[in-house]
């Protein structure tokens, strides 16, 4: 059976404490290849609309007949905080008390889109991009002063140098129970996720490792996340896109070459290393 894999964002508009719904839940669509998160919503809520943070993530899964034979769907559902100056018509509900319990669409409206079939149609000429959306997930891990980092192997379109770890979604898995795995897989160190931090993507046409020409679309959650036991990295899946891991202090980060998703990694991981600073003086 085919598979699909695709993302549903939903923006969660409070005003004044309360939540808008329409027809019944949050105003979401399904992201379009190459298209960001906070353009999608700006296509949902109007022009003006702004992403405020990273609020939840859940998932489902369902078989969908399609005229090419049934297909396996698994979409992640993101909840963004939104700000839209012009919302569209719906209702307002008292958000005291929601908690996490968000009125998501139910997944079997979640329609499936021609165009998101073509992410399933072989690549035939080798001239013409095959069109792949990916969805990852990469974990910000901080202890004494040190951020836990990976180094890309040979195999990868960037070797030598540094990302967080963490990696692509297998079909059907929660987003945080990827990463948690990732980065096992990657340091040999066992995690708690103890945050969501923000979800961005990129969108490029290129070489893979295999040489395949693609139509790149790669959408990125990150969290904060916390080692059960600090120790020394060990890649345990050796052969693969990391070849080696280690914490690197922060004085030392002007001399590693980090990819962007390190970058803001690093950013995030210096905004909390302050804020608890700042908490920790008298």
């Amino acid at each position: 059976m085919r598979r699909l894999q695709r993302v549903a964002v939903h923006a969660a508009v409070v005003v004044d404490g309360r939540l808008l719904v329409v027809d019944g839940a949050l105003p979401w669509t399904v992201l379009a290849h190459g298209e960001t998160p906070a353009a999608a919503l700006r296509r949902t809520l109007g022009d003006g609309s702004e992403v405020e943070g990273l609020l939840a993530v859940h998932d489902g899964r369902r078989e969908v007949e399609h005229a090419g034979g049934p297909v396996d769907v698994h979409t992640v559902h993101l909840v963004l905080a939104a700000r839209a100056p012009r919302p569209p018509a719906g209702e307002w509900l008292d958000v005291a008390g929601r908690g996490e319990r968000w009125p998501l669409v139910a997944d079997a409206l979640v329609a499936v889109e021609e165009a998101e079939l073509r992410r399933l149609a072989p690549g035939e000429d080798p001239d013409v991009p095959v069109v792949r959306q990916r969805l990852a997930c990469y974990a910000v891990v901080v202890a004494d002063g040190a951020l836990l980092l990976t180094r890309l192997s040979p195999l990868t379109p960037s070797p030598g140098r540094w990302t967080l770890p963490g990696g692509g979604v297998d079909h059907g898995e929660h987003p945080v129970a990827a990463v948690v795995r990732e980065v096992h897989e990657e340091t040999g160190m066992d995690v708690e996720v103890t945050g969501l931090a923000e979800v961005g993507s990129e969108h490029f046409t290129g070489r893979s490792p295999r040489g395949v020409l693609e139509d790149f679309h790669a959408v990125r959650i990150l969290v904060t996340a916390t080692p059960t036991r600090v120790r020394v990295p060990e890649v345990l899946d050796v052969g693969g896109s990391t070849d080696l891991a280690r914490w690197v202090p922060f004085e030392e980060m002007s001399g590693v070459g980090l990819v962007g998703v390190a970058q803001r990694g690093l950013t995030l991981a210096l905004s909390r290393d302050a804020e608890g600073s700042a908490r920790r003086e008298p």
